[in-house]
């Protein structure tokens, strides 16, 4: 074997190893989650009026979000396993993640005939995972906190899924009514977690279906004629989740807390404004440049020992669409409360155009990789995009040390809030009527509620809290 096709193995499996270190660190820090804010008004009325009371509430209950259904059902089946069940959830969410990309990248390559190797997947797929986690604007919020990561992070690994069931149908000699059926439960489920998650996975569902309804009539593609029923079916059952969301009680007074919602004009105005931001903020920020540097360089050398030829104009128009796409898919993602609250919708929300971005951006540098390889056929491309991707592997390494950084904070709130519950528990055992309870700052990591002190902003988290105890608290401050 040559020089070079050991490092066609090697580099890859370099970059492999890198960022499953990365979303291995991010699946670490599960270890220290607990219950915060909204959490404590779940947990109260799951042991107060049990699970299937709890999840009737969404016709009735609006004192915090029962409207959004299926966080209601997940954050119940979580708390079956009390605080094991919150350090679980998001190592879960992430292998899932991670598993469904690989799972959706490789029935791709099977579909359009590029065998991408099992590293190749799998990097790519830790990659927009790690990415889509790392450059999120509220880490703690959208990952670490049960509510928040059920509302706004778990939608984009339940349409990863059901992506990856709607183009595994293509692989089969016919088509599995139960993979339809599992890819209809999963939109149903899916977009019973935010407003924000449905209107992306309807918006996706939507234009797919258009796609493959046009390659199944107009050119008799057996990918798209095996997959068209199953996609429509997750239409219709994302369709029914985002009509539960728009008519729950708690959506109505929401909207009448903002006013009347935005009109189209306005409506349109303000997502051309706040998509053009996001993607020039984008576009400005390095770390955005190197993911698709990283993905144009493999594109580079792959497509160099794939043997296939594409011509360039194709692999430009293929990279072209995917940004395209992107902007629609961020536009939907902010439609919500542009909407309702004319509006950017809150940083943990965020987390969602952030994996359509950063998922965009890899895909398109692949294809820019592509069209360069295609355009320059000099031997000494190939040696020098491996020695750059090397270079490049700088980045995600640094960027280890800095979430590493993330661990002596989230340890230290562990503690605080592990004696506080110790305590609690002990008085609650010697019948008392009233405990102290030590209010825990929020803000070193970005601000999420705790008990508060003062009973003003805050008091329904205590109060919700007290249900959850059966104990009066009385808040002190640190």
């Amino acid at each position: 074997m040559s020089l070079s096709a050991k490092a066609k193995q090697i580099v890859p499996f370099i970059g492999l190893v890198i960022f499953l270190a990365g979303v291995g660190l991010f699946v670490y820090l599960g270890v220290y989650n607990r219950y915060w804010a909204d959490d404590w008004c779940y947990n109260a009325d799951f042991r107060n009026k049990g699970f299937i009371e709890t999840v009737a509430g969404y016709s009735y209950d609006v004192t915090y979000t029962p409207s959004r259904y299926s966080v209601t059902i997940f954050a119940g089946l979580i708390q079956a396993f009390e605080v094991l069940g919150v350090q679980l959830m998001t190592p879960l969410t992430i292998v899932f993640w991670v598993a469904g990309l690989i799972y959706l990248l490789y029935n791709v390559s099977r579909i359009t005939g590029y065998q991408l190797s099992k590293t190749t997947v799998g990097l790519f797929s830790a990659l927009v995972v790690y990415f889509s986690i790392y450059l999120t604007e509220h880490i703690y919020q959208s990952l670490y906190w049960r509510t928040g990561m059920l509302t706004y992070t778990s939608p984009m690994v339940f349409l990863t899924w059901i992506f990856a069931l709607i183009t595994a149908q293509s692989l089969r000699e016919k088509p599995s009514l139960w993979v339809t059926i599992l890819a209809g439960l999963l939109a149903f489920l899916g977009g019973g977690f935010s407003e924000a998650g449905t209107t992306v996975m309807v918006a996706s569902l939507g234009i797919y279906i258009a796609f493959a309804t046009f390659m199944a009539y107009r050119y008799q593609s057996p990918w798209a004629v095996k997959t068209l029923i199953t996609a429509v079916v997750a239409l219709v059952f994302a369709l029914v989740a985002m009509a539960m969301l728009i008519f729950a009680p708690t959506t109505q007074i929401r909207k009448g807390r903002y006013g009347e919602p935005a009109s189209l004009p306005l409506l349109l105005k303000l997502l051309f404004n706040y998509t053009y931001a996001f993607f020039v903020a984008a576009v400005k920020n390095y770390q955005y440049v190197m993911i698709v540097a990283v993905s144009a360089l493999f594109g580079i050398v792959w497509h160099a020992s794939s043997g296939r030829s594409v011509k360039p104009v194709y692999a430009f128009l293929i990279a072209a669409g995917i940004g395209i796409l992107a902007v629609l898919f961020v536009a939907a993602s902010l439609a919500p409360s542009a909407y309702v609250e004319k509006g950017l919708p809150a940083p943990r929300t965020m987390i969602i155009p952030r994996f359509v971005l950063v998922l965009a951006f890899a895909a398109a540098g692949w294809f820019v990789g592509v069209m360069l390889r295609e355009l320059v056929t000099a031997k000494w491309l190939e040696p020098a995009a491996l020695a750059l991707l090397i270079f490049a592997f700088i980045f995600p390494i640094y960027s280890l040390t800095i979430t590493a950084q993330k661990i002596p904070v989230y340890s230290q709130r562990t503690e605080l809030w592990d004696v506080r519950n110790v305590h609690i528990l002990d008085a609650v055992n010697h019948g008392d009527e009233r405990v102290d309870a030590l209010a825990i700052d929020g803000l070193p990591i970005g601000g999420i509620r705790d008990f508060d002190p003062n009973g003003k902003k805050g008091f329904w988290i205590t109060r919700c809290a007290m249900d959850y105890y059966g104990i009066r608290l009385q808040v002190q401050l640190p």
